[in-house]
Order: structure tokens, then sequence, then C-alpha cells
């Protein structure tokens, strides 16, 4: 594992950290293979997020987040969630999933129903029209990861980045 190396103090790269070609100067004098492949993870992620939320959004006319929601109750048992699992399932706020829902109530694609067991909870299903839009993103999306995960990758690429990506997907790791 390579270690961080810095400029020394007083050498001209160091100078108020000013910006060349878009980087910090500091940043530009670091050599770190960690930094490398975190920022080729995080840029990997970034793109690949872009590509596919902006093709979601022209082909099924949803965002990504509406696509998270609607698969994460599609794929709960008895295809219903709680206002609070959904909010740990998509990682937003109790209040952000209440805005979220809000809208995509408004849009008809989900409806909240009073759970019958607690009435203090409320669920979250899908309504048809729900269904089928997430019939209609599942392929789309499958069709942006075909195109802009798998093609660029062949089956030894694919292999290893399963195996690592499971790993780092452990929990505990």
């Amino acid at each position: 594992m390579s270690t961080a190396t810095f400029p020394e103090q007083g050498d001209a790269v160091h100078d108020d950290a000013r910006a060349v070609g878009g980087t910090c100067e500091i940043l530009a004098g670091i050599d770190d293979g960690r930094l490398r492949l975190m920022g080729l993870l995080v840029g990997a992620q970034r793109r690949l997020s872009y590509l596919l939320g902006r093709e979601l959004e022209e082909s099924v006319g949803i965002p990504m987040v509406w696509f998270d929601v609607l698969l994460h109750i599609g794929a709960a048992p008895e295809g219903r969630l709680t206002m609070s699992k959904l909010s740990t399932e998509v990682a937003l706020t109790t209040g952000g999933v209440t805005r979220l829902v809000d809208r995509m109530v408004e849009a008809g694609m989900v409806a909240r129903q009073n759970c019958p067991s607690d009435r203090r909870s409320v669920h979250v299903v899908l309504t048809p029209t729900g269904r089928s839009t997430l019939g209609r993103a599942i392929a789309a999306h499958i069709e942006g990861i075909d195109r802009h995960l798998m093609a660029p990758l062949d089956d030894k690429d694919r292999a290893a980045l399963t195996v690592a990506l499971s790993k780092l997907a452990r929990p505990g790791c």
C-alpha cells in the first residue's frame, strides 16, 4: 500500500494551495493509491448514477429516487412498507420520505393505507400505475446497466468487480 507524499514546506506547489488546472496544488502533489482507488470508486458510482438516472427520466419520466421507492415497495413482503421502513430503505429522513411520498401519491404511483394492526403506522403501496411504471422502469434500467456497466467490462472484469464489491458490502468491512 502506498503512503501519502506531500510537498515540503516552502515548495512552490505548497504556497497558498493555488488551483492549477482545476486541482489544488496540494492535492496534485499527493501520490496515494488509496485516494486514487476511492476517487475511482466514487467517480464511477457518480457517473453511473447520473447516466442511469438521466436515462430513466427520459424514457420513463420518473427520477431515480422514485424508482428506488417503487423498487423497495414492490420487493417488500405483501407489497407494502411502513413510512418508517421506507425512510430507512431509501436513506431519507422521515420528513423527506413524507414529502417524496406526497409527490408520488399526487402522481398516482403509490397510495397510503392505514395499518390494520397498528393505528399509528401507515403503509405505502403501489397503485396499478405505480406497478406499470415500475415494470417499464426496470426494463429501461436494465438496458442502461447493460450499456453503461456491463458492456465496457469483459467477463473477467465483471467477476473481479463482483468479488471486490461483495467484500466491501459485507458488514464489518
